[in-house]
Parts: C-alpha cells; sequence; structure tokens
C-alpha cells in the first residue's frame, strides 16, 4: 500500500532536514537583516549625535545629516517648508527616513516641521561655512511618528520575536551571530530587510505555511489534509525538538472523550516557536499594510493571501469563496465575500452543539464594516467542521480564548 502523501506540496514535516533548512537558511537570512538594519539606525543615530549645527559644519558628517533631512526635496518643497507647509512625500528619502525609519528632528511630526523649518532659515542666513557658529539646540534622533504607524517599534519587536525562537532552538540550530552590514545605508538596509521578510510568507513559505495551518485547526481536517502520521510520536518529538508544541484550544464537548480528542481543534501553545512564528508573520503583514497607508507602493500582503487563497479549490471541489457563499444556514443570504473585511464570531459549545453570535470587527487592513452575522442556535459540531475546517486550515480564519470566552476571527 502507498504511503499517505500530504495534499499541500513541499510540506514535508516528516523530514528533518527540512525544518533544519528553516531555522539555518530562511528564517536566518532574515534575521542578518533585521540585525543589520537595527545595527545601521543605530550606527547613523549615534554618528549624527549632536547638535545639528556643529554636524552640518563638519564636512565627514554634513552630506548624511543632509540626506537624512532633506534627501530628495526640491527648491520648492524647501521653500514650502519654511512657511510651515510640510510637503515632504513618500518615495523622498526625506520621507523614509522620518516615517518609515523613525529618524528626524523633535518627537512627533509638528514639532518635526518647525524645529526643521528653523534649521532652514538659519541655512538660509548662515550658510553651511557660518553655521558652525551657531547652537541650533537640536538634534537628529528618534522620531516618533503616528503611534499607529510607527513601523520602527514592530521592527524592535520582530527582534524579540526573533531572539526567543532562536533561544528556544539552540541545542539543535546552528546559527552564526553575523548580520549584514550596510554601513549608514539605511534604505538598502530597509529595501533588504522587507524582501526577506516578505519572503517568509505563507504565500511564499511552506514551512511558514504550515506552522500556520497548525494555529487553530480541526484535528481531523490535519489528518486529512496532512495524513495520520502528523499525530504519530515520531513526528510530534520532531515538532517538540524545534519548539513546536501542539495543544487542543477547542473540543465538541461531548460524552464521550476519546471522541471529543478525535474531533478537537488544536493549536500552538502561547510561547512555543510556533506561537513566535506566527506572531512574526503578522508583524511582517502588519510592515507592509502600513507602508501602504503611508503612501509606499508595495503588496499588502495579508490581502494578498486572502485573495489568492479564496480562489484555491479545497478537497470538496469548491473554493472557499464558494463555500462560504452556500453556507446559507451560517450567513446571512445576503452576505458577500469581498476581500476587505473582518468578522468576529463568538463560538459556544455545548455537547456537540455551537451557537454562533457575530459583529462587526477590524483588523489591520480590514478597516471596513463588514456584515453582520446572524446569530444561529443549535448549530451542530459536525456543520461547524465542514464550513470552517479549510478557513481555520488556511489562516483565513482562526480561534482565540481570552480568560471568558472563546471566539474566531475570519478574514474575507
Amino acid at each position: 500500500m502507498a504511503s499517505c502523501q500530504p495534499k499541500i506540496p513541499g510540506i514535508e514535516y516528516k523530514d528533518e532536514g527540512w525544518w533544519r533548512e528553516f531555522f539555518e537558511k530562511d528564517l536566518a537570512e532574515f534575521y542578518s537583516s533585521l540585525k543589520g538594519l537595527l545595527n545601521a539606525r543605530e550606527a547613523l543615530l549615534k554618528e549624527l549625535s549632536g547638535d545639528l549645527a556643529q554636524i552640518l559644519a563638519n564636512p565627514n558628517k554634513r552630506d548624511l545629516a543632509l540626506k537624512v533631512l532633506f534627501g530628495g526635496l526640491d527648491k520648492e518643497c524647501l521653500e514650502k517648508i519654511e512657511v510651515g507647509i510640510n510637503c515632504i512625500s513618500p518615495g523622498k528619502v526625506a520621507h523614509l527616513y522620518r516615517y518609515v525609519l523613525g529618524i528626524g528632528l523633535g518627537r512627533d511630526e509638528n514639532e518635526d516641521l518647525r524645529e526643521t523649518r528653523g534649521v532652514l532659515k538659519v541655512l538660509k542666513l548662515k550658510g553651511l561655512e557660518e553655521i558652525g557658529k551657531e547652537r541650533l539646540g537640536v538634534s537628529i534622533n528618534d522620531y516618533a511618528s503616528l503611534s499607529y504607524l510607527n513601523i520602527t517599534a514592530t521592527i524592535i519587536e520582530m527582534k524579540k520575536l526573533t531572539d526567543e525562537i532562536y533561544s528556544k532552538v539552540r541545542q539543535v540550530v546552528q546559527v552564526g551571530q553575523t548580520q549584514a552590514n550596510y554601513g549608514f545605508d539605511l534604505v538598502r538596509a530597509f529595501e533588504d530587510f522587507l524582501n526577506r521578510g516578505i519572503k517568509l510568507l505563507p504565500l511564499y513559505n511552506q514551512f511558514t505555511f504550515f506552522i500556520q495551518s497548525l494555529r487553530s485547526t480541526p484535528k481531523p481536517y490535519l489528518k486529512v489534509m496532512y495524513c495520520d502520521e502528523l499525530f504519530s510520536d515520531s513526528v510530534m518529538n520532531l515538532m517538540g525538538k524545534y519548539g513546536v508544541e501542539l495543544t487542543k484550544i477547542l473540543d465538541p464537548d461531548l460524552s464521550a472523550k476519546s471522541v471529543n480528542d478525535e474531533l478537537a481543534i488544536v493549536g500552538h501553545k502561547d510561547g512555543s516557536v510556533g506561537d513566535l512564528i506566527i506572531k512574526l508573520i503578522w508583524d511582517i503583514y502588519d510592515i507592509t499594510y502600513k507602508l501602504n497607508i503611508l503612501g509606499y507602493p508595495v503588496n499588502d500582503e495579508l490581502k494578498e493571501y486572502v485573495k489568492a487563497k479564496y480562489e484555491e479549490k479545497i478537497p470538496t471541489g469548491d473554493t472557499i469563496k464558494e463555500l462560504i457563499n452556500i453556507a446559507k444556514d451560517v450567513f446571512n443570504t445576503n452576505y458577500k465575500v469581498e476581500h476587505k473585511y473582518c468578522q468576529k464570531i463568538w463560538i459556544i459549545t455545548d455537547r456537540g452543539k455551537v451557537d454562533f453570535y457575530g459583529y462587526p470587527c477590524q483588523l489591520l487592513s480590514f478597516t471596513n464594516t463588514s456584515y453582520i452575522i446572524k446569530e444561529i442556535k443549535n448549530g451542530k459540531y459536525e456543520r461547524f467542521l465542514e464550513v470552517f475546517s479549510p478557513l481555520l486550515f488556511l489562516g483565513i480564519a482562526w480561534i482565540s480564548k481570552d480568560n471568558q470566552r472563546t471566539f474566531m476571527y475570519i478574514l474575507h
């Protein structure tokens, strides 16, 4: 008899070499660029520390400071800044440093504009040769942009997550402590970091797709997609070796414990490597979303993923879009799939029954108000598995818990 093969090509979860390649190559290359970006940023801030007048008077530092503050700005824009108009637009080097890399004057956008305006007036009056005699009382430093668009804070969080991942697998993974060296070229450093980060996303990386599919998926569906061997002792031991630990996060609360276990929804233990990788993936999504809001034409990768997966065929022969739209007993009849909404549903299990309570929510790029999912009393657990298993497996939906409730998000 031929052995069962996973239905998703490229998922080699039984092969330890597949695991090692992710941690020693894919993630390691990203980690190198991440550390290189943060080190280059720190080095630039150190190089340009001190009163700005002295920095601009120093021929060895002047060009770098002018690039950070005014890179890409023409005379017309400089004149507008002098009268208090912020014309620093996306795509300009000065914009990238301020709003993406978090480096500018002052503490926020208003203070930065005010201080930049003052610097330009002094430069116009004194010129670069005489400015060294002045004391401007301002310096190039960390720039706190609008809090919800603070990309630098997300990057620092990603460094913490990746550090923690490697601390948990250090006994089995050998990764050098080297990092990419970008000098003061933060533009190149950020581009490299972003490109390597995107390569880690589930749409492009089979390992992270596999980890995401284990986030909160019914055990029977995982067996269909990955074979029974996924839950064998040998595979569980291999996962555990790399810090991936699964736990039961929802069961149907049926009378027979064995049935509960077989029909349970499993997911990553909090703080495990799988859980940390999921958080890292969402930070990458977060950055691509924020770059779009800031005016940079990169793919909003979460939208890209959802759009791609809704058109994929699942084992029933349907696409996810078709499956959702025919689930009339779960959704309102006027429910439409539009790739830009998020829906939060409460789930209550009671001896094989599932109740759904829906209301609008917001999540990253899915910011418009969604359709309300009607309340469904006494839904059968089997129907729940039928409708939602593919969505949970693909990461289109996921289940979470707080201290009192179990709930599910659906992207559509």
